[in-house]
């Protein structure tokens, strides 16, 4: 298990290299949506860095507490600052143009979070990352399909390249295939729908805004599900699944201070990403969005000491390929 040393010094790593530039690209949102290749990508990648760290730490956090206080804690400490950062926002105060459709993509994001974090106890986190990335082959098809992207015989030869290489990683059917090995493809789905939402009905809306609307869903979410816990819970549930069914736990100050940065890095994640699929086309942000798939292999070795078998890096070798193929079709 990793030291607490070791937890510093990589949260400070990546909070002052790729969070400082995810942030600053991502506070350059024009009044009129305007698409920018390389920012977008900059964004994306800077954006799953930080991602696969907060996963990291949510993997950490669940054998000390649950889903619902992760949720209450972190959104309690978000919330004050995202505030700030609204009212003191330089120029015209940022106002929402549809709370319908913010609404909507903050469900679907609370749902992806909840589906993907409920298998992080249970599976290795590289393992999760693979399963999970069949969000950008979704998008791409639901893009295809729903909002009239064109996709050229080898971006779907692509795609169906990438969903071979999750089968690969999954293995169903063999002896290390657990049904937790499909909450992070169910929330691959809620990820793909909330992403399209954000290009074609939130496009603008201040990225600000839509990073608020996320945390109001985690502390609503939150405490209705830690009301409902300490309600109804069992002892056979808490035992089975402890990071969804067991009740509030005392913290050490470590645990304080990983909740924190967690809340911390999710404000600049999701402002980063909701910018990226704003301001450029969906499947190519959703290739770039593949990333996330080296970046939790590094941190679930430096923190879990996790190393993925053959299979699996197959498995991430195809859907890497996949993603290429998808991108070269952008391009064209």
């Amino acid at each position: 298990m990793v030291t607490q040393k070791s937890f510093e010094a990589l949260l400070k790593a990546a909070a002052f290299s790729s969070g400082i530039h995810t942030w600053n690209a991502a506070m350059k949102a024009t009044a009129e949506p305007q698409d920018n290749i390389l920012q977008g990508i900059s964004l994306i990648v800077g954006a799953v860095f930080l991602l696969a760290l907060t996963d990291a730490l949510v993997k950490y956090l669940s054998a000390s507490m649950s889903l619902w206080q992760l949720y209450v804690i972190a959104s309690t400490l978000s919330l004050p600052i995202l505030f700030g950062l609204i009212i003191g926002h330089p120029g015209p105060r940022p106002r929402v143009k549809s709370r319908r459709w913010v609404a909507i993509r903050s469900l679907l994001l609370l749902l992806m979070w909840i589906a993907y974090y409920a298998a992080l106890p249970l599976i290795p986190l590289s393992v999760a990352a693979v399963a999970i990335y069949t969000t950008p082959l979704f998008i791409a098809v639901l893009a295809a399909f729903g909002a009239g992207e064109h996709l050229s015989r080898q971006a779907w030869l692509g795609i169906l390249c990438g969903f071979l290489g999750v089968v690969v990683v999954l293995r169903p059917g063999g002896d290390t295939f657990t049904p937790a090995t499909l909450l992070p493809v169910l929330a691959a789905l809620f990820y793909a729908l909330a992403m399209l939402v954000t290009r074609h009905h939130c496009q603008r809306e201040h990225p600000l805004l839509l990073t608020l609307g996320l945390n109001l869903a985690f502390l609503a979410a939150g405490t209705l599900f830690s009301v409902l816990v300490a309600i109804n819970s069992t002892e056979t549930l808490a035992e089975r699944a402890p990071f969804l069914f067991a009740g509030w736990q005392p913290l050490d100050a470590k645990a304080l201070l990983i909740v924190g940065a967690y809340a911390l890095l999710l404000i600049i994640v999701n402002t980063g990403v909701a910018r990226a699929y704003q301001i450029a086309p969906s499947a190519l942000i959703g290739t770039f969005d593949y990333a996330y798939l080296i970046f939790a292999s590094l941190w679930g070795y430096l923190l879990f000491s996790e190393v993925p078998d053959a299979m699996t890096w197959l498995g991430m070798g195809m859907i890497l390929m996949a993603g290429v193929m998808v991108l070269r079709q952008r391009r064209v």
